[in-house]
């Protein structure tokens, strides 16, 4: 079973449909919400559902609170907080470290990652670290905004990276500001935000944990984005031992 994170079910549809395109059968994929998790009787989502999953998607969404890095709300920031699903993806994540769980963190999912894991953002791109790079093009979701440069290639998340120049799509206004210790980046956009990252090394033990600052569930059509899907997808199969970055 892979547990997909949001905030609500319908933003989870992207998501299901790209792990659907890279072989996932619909009944291995459960959607997790605050709302669902209150339906079922579910108080920690850690302790009753990874013990019986493959692994874990961190969607994108609202903006982690910026207590959870020692910051308060940046005043005329936009900043838009959901404290509820704050509190079950740390629920989960921690549970995952424990077990080793397989994440994979998109938009928001490497914003959560990166100060789960000790980091902070930039609460709003806009006002805090304006830039001539364009991070918030909502509609079409496919649209291709800018390109980013590879900064790692001995992981395979840099290795599919670097198999052509990568094009991406973007709808942000955070982004990882200090990166939590071990959280490796391998790409960044033109003006040097960190747009992808992975684990190094937690504790001393293998953990397969990255994440991307933009949307690959929407662009599933092109094989390099259905590629870092496959990727993840891989190490969640039992006959396949989640190796290191």
């Amino acid at each position: 079973m892979i547990l997909v994170a949001t905030g609500a079910e319908e933003y989870a549809v992207n998501y299901v449909a790209a792990l659907k395109t890279v072989g996932v059968l619909a009944e291995e994929i459960r959607v997790v919400t605050p709302a669902l998790l209150a339906e079922a009787g579910i108080d920690s989502p850690g302790r009753e559902l990874v013990p019986g999953a493959a692994g874990l998607v961190l969607c994108g969404g609202v903006d982690v609170d910026p207590a959870r890095y020692g910051e308060e709300v940046l005043p005329h920031g936009r900043v838009e907080i959901d404290a509820a699903r704050d509190a079950m993806e740390w629920d989960l994540l921690e549970a995952a470290r424990a077990a080793r769980l397989p994440v994979w963190g998109v938009c928001r999912g490497i914003q959560t990652l990166n100060v789960f894991l000790g980091g902070s953002l930039w609460q709003d791109l806009p006002s805090q670290r304006p830039a001539g790079v364009e991070h918030s093009v909502v509609d079409p979701l496919d649209s291709l905004v800018h390109d980013v440069r590879v900064l790692d290639r001995g992981t395979s998340l840099g290795e599919i990276l670097s198999r052509e120049t990568p094009l991406v799509n973007s709808r942000h206004h955070q982004a990882p500001k200090r990166l939590a210790p071990g959280f490796t980046p391998v790409a960044a956009s033109p003006d040097g935000l960190i747009e992808a990252a992975v684990l190094t090394n937690e504790e001393g033990q293998r953990w397969w944990v990255r994440g991307v600052q933009w949307h690959p569930e929407n662009l599933v059509a092109m094989a390099q984005h259905r590629a870092l899907w496959e990727d993840f997808v891989r190490v969640t199969t039992p006959a396949t031992a989640p190796e290191g970055a």
